[in-house]
């Protein structure tokens, strides 16, 4: 052990070891001054840089409650920092063997909670809040230490929250960490004990589902503010370290009413609603409004991409959801960015999101058969098929996975002719009936392997249709001057070149017509038109890119011909 650091400083004694280092009581010979001293163990300089960074900004703020930091050298790769000596060591020094007198503990916390707010609004969250990084000074101040893994993620398990657990990288710049390290640490000061410690992430999270904490015995208003400051759900503690300073100052957790927070959930509950019932117009009014007068609201951000991505319009889901993300790292729309890295052909990104999910809602069926989705377009239709029989074998006439296990059985054994009775006994739909006309025409509008291929003309059946009920569709021919109206009472109506008789519509015109064009699928309050890789399908004057929604009144051009198309006779006109 050297007894001189620095050439500056003489060692005195060793004040501690832990994971990070050593800590010596030095003196400054020049000045006289008591120091302590920090090696550090790491050795990586990027990470060693870092720390110096973070301290220089801390030390400029001066604040008495934060320990001083003078200097730092390096001798042998290591780091040493050089900062303000508190005599009388750590509260978990001052906490041993000893019950705390509540009013002091309760003192110790506000002023803590006033220094982190001072510290938050800089910009630095502290990430290792303990009573071992509180220090005493001789006058017994309170000073906070340790800021070196300061807005990088790391702490200490027993004080960790549960999502900080995770160790994700969304939570690093959340101040609401310290403020349920800073729970327990008051939990601890007052009940002398932490109940974390020594546990699992899982069992620290099962310990919050049960909310069984050792704080019965305390006044009912300090148990209040624990179980605030350390909620599992952030968005339910104290939301800054000044309003912990205060429910402490008044004895008292304040009811949060936020009015616009409460209009703004009840517009989105009704929109969603709205877009359950698949009322389209209805959701995409309340919702614009919504959205004008709450552009910040999660709920609301939330809504509106469900509403984009039950439209299709996906780049527009993709920035609702995104821009919720952002003020809410934890939102749970994993599922629904899955659905859109789908659409965006992003398939490694949307099987992870979508497996995550399932971890975490093993009974979404919906989210299954976006996974199935995934497999089949990247063409790995063995485990499309055996996810399918899965979920079949749970219920076995669901359409959804039915078809789905249908068409994939269909591409994994190409050029055979399966039939649906071989895999689902007598079970069928309209879906299935589609593809396996498809597959068994007499007269081919694919080939097989080749362009057109067959998986380009074949159906996959969204979960959204899985209960088929269809009502009249009514197509006039907009070409005629005097049109005539024709209605069709099916779920599935296809389009293509005349000659083809398996198309409901024959649309005359050559090659600027594919034998199968595109199809509607036809459900109450939901229909929509599928371009079958065609030479080009036009709806309301855009190429359509795989599907879209037909809300109201829709001009659809095929080749020369172009339609109108609505669910209400009276909208033709």
């Amino acid at each position: 052990m050297p007894t001189i650091f620095n050439n500056i400083y003489q060692f005195e004694c060793e004040l501690g070891i832990g994971g990070f280092g050593r800590v010596f009581l030095a003196r400054e010979m020049v000045s006289d001054r008591q120091v302590a001293i920090k090696q550090l163990n790491n050795q990586d300089t990027t990470r060693q840089k870092a720390i110096i960074h973070e301290m220089q900004m801390v030390s400029q703020f001066n604040h008495p409650n934060i320990v001083t930091y003078h200097h730092h050298f390096s001798e042998n790769g290591l780091l040493f920092l050089v900062m303000e000596y508190c005599a009388r060591g750590s509260v978990r020094d001052a906490i041993h063997g000893r019950t705390m007198n509540a009013a002091q503990v309760l003192n110790w916390i506000q002023t803590l909670a006033e220094t982190l707010d001072f510290v938050h609004s800089k910009k630095i969250i502290h990430h290792d809040i303990k009573p071992d990084n509180i220090l005493i000074t001789e006058g017994g101040t309170l000073k906070i230490s340790d800021f070196g893994i300061a807005n990088t993620g790391g702490g200490t398990p027993p004080y960790m929250s549960p999502e900080a657990l995770t160790w994700g990288s969304s939570y690093v710049s959340d101040i609401r960490i310290d403020t349920y390290a800073l729970g327990v640490t008051l939990m601890e000061l007052l009940t002398g004990n932490n109940p974390f410690r020594y546990k699992s992430p899982d069992e620290i999270q099962a310990m919050h589902d049960q909310g069984d904490f050792p704080i019965k015995s305390l006044p009912d208003w300090q148990q209040e503010i624990i179980l605030k400051a350390i909620n599992k759900v952030p968005e339910l503690r104290f939301q800054s370290m000044g309003d912990f300073a205060a429910a402490i100052r008044s004895k008292h957790v304040p009811l949060l009413l936020d009015k616009d927070a409460i209009l703004a959930s009840q517009a989105a509950e009704r929109a969603e609603r709205s877009l359950s019932t698949k009322k389209w117009s209805r959701a995409g009014s309340l919702l614009e409004f919504a959205a004008g007068k709450f552009p910040n609201n999660v709920n609301v951000l939330r809504a509106l991409g469900k509403f984009h991505l039950m439209q299709q319009k996906i780049d527009r889901a993709k920035s609702a959801y995104e821009t919720a993300v952002k003020l809410n790292p934890r939102i749970d729309v994993q599922k629904d960015l899955g659905w859109i890295n789908l659409a965006m052909k992003d398939y490694p990104a949307a099987i992870s999101l979508l497996s995550d999910h399932l971890h975490r809602n093993p009974s979404d069926l919906e989210a299954h058969n976006l996974l199935l989705q995934c497999f089949y377009e990247t063409d790995r239709q063995e485990v499309a098929i055996s996810l399918a029989r899965a979920i079949l074998s749970i219920e076995p006439h669901n359409p959804c996975f039915a078809n789905n296990f249908y068409i994939a059985s269909l591409l994994h054994v190409t050029d055979q002719k399966i039939l649906p009775a071989d895999l689902l006994g007598d079970y069928t739909n309209d879906f299935i009936a589609y593809n396996f006309a498809v597959a068994n025409e007499s007269t081919p509008t694919h080939a097989w392997k080749n362009s057109p291929t067959l998986k380009s003309k074949l159906l996959f059946m969204d979960y959204r249709f899985r209960k088929l009920s269809h009502c009249p569709l009514f197509i006039a021919d907009a070409s005629n001057p005097h049109p005539v109206e024709r209605s069709i009472h099916k779920v599935i109506i296809t389009f293509g070149r005349d000659g083809y008789l398996a198309n409901d519509i024959q649309v005359a015109g050559k090659t600027n017509v594919s034998r199968r064009h595109c199809l509607i699928v036809n459900c109450r309050d939901d229909v929509w038109l599928y371009d079958l890789n065609s030479t080009g399908t036009f709806v309301n004057g855009e190429r359509v890119k795989g599907k879209v929604p037909l809300v109201g009144r829709n001009f659809v051009r095929i080749g020369n011909k172009e339609y109108v198309i609505a669910s209400d006779k009276d909208s033709l006109i």
